[in-house]
């Protein structure tokens, strides 16, 4: 492989701004993955190495592609989903809004489902201590 041809081709300028310069470095070796990949897709030993060492390189890449993961998994753990809902705690000690009559009824200002707790406006995290005021009306209204 030339690898003067990987530590300056034009991936590598691509993301210069990025501050995690181990993720920009593996954001331009996927591009030469994938170039490989489309080079040979049955075997990517004959795209990388001679004919004399190639029966070695299959263990290689299943063990690095089980470390690259496990690192991608724990870098992952340390930026957390802001988007994604959290869950709601399971009782009222944790959630004092559980024991609120007005989770008969579906929220009509975050769009919670009935007996679920509302949620912020942006849907990421739970209301545990409250409702909206709109459920609250709302639940008025069938009254």
């Amino acid at each position: 492989m030339n690898t003067a041809h990987t530590q300056h081709c034009e991936h590598s300028t691509l993301p210069a701004r990025i501050e995690a310069p181990a993720i920009t470095a593996m954001v331009a070796a996927t591009r030469h993955l994938e170039e490989a990949l489309a080079a040979d897709p049955r075997d990517t030993a004959a795209f990388y190495t001679g004919a004399d060492i190639q029966h070695l390189v299959p263990e290689w890449i299943r063990g690095n592609a089980d470390r690259i993961r496990q690192l991608l998994d724990r870098l992952v753990t340390q930026y957390p989903d802001e988007t994604a809902p959290q869950d709601s705690p399971d009782t009222p000690d944790q959630a004092p809004a559980l024991t609120n009559p007005a989770l008969a009824i579906a929220c009509p200002a975050c769009n919670s489902q009935p007996g679920a707790l509302c949620t912020s406006r942006s849907g990421t995290r739970t209301r545990r201590h409250d409702v909206h005021r709109a459920r609250t009306a709302a639940l008025a209204a069938t009254s």
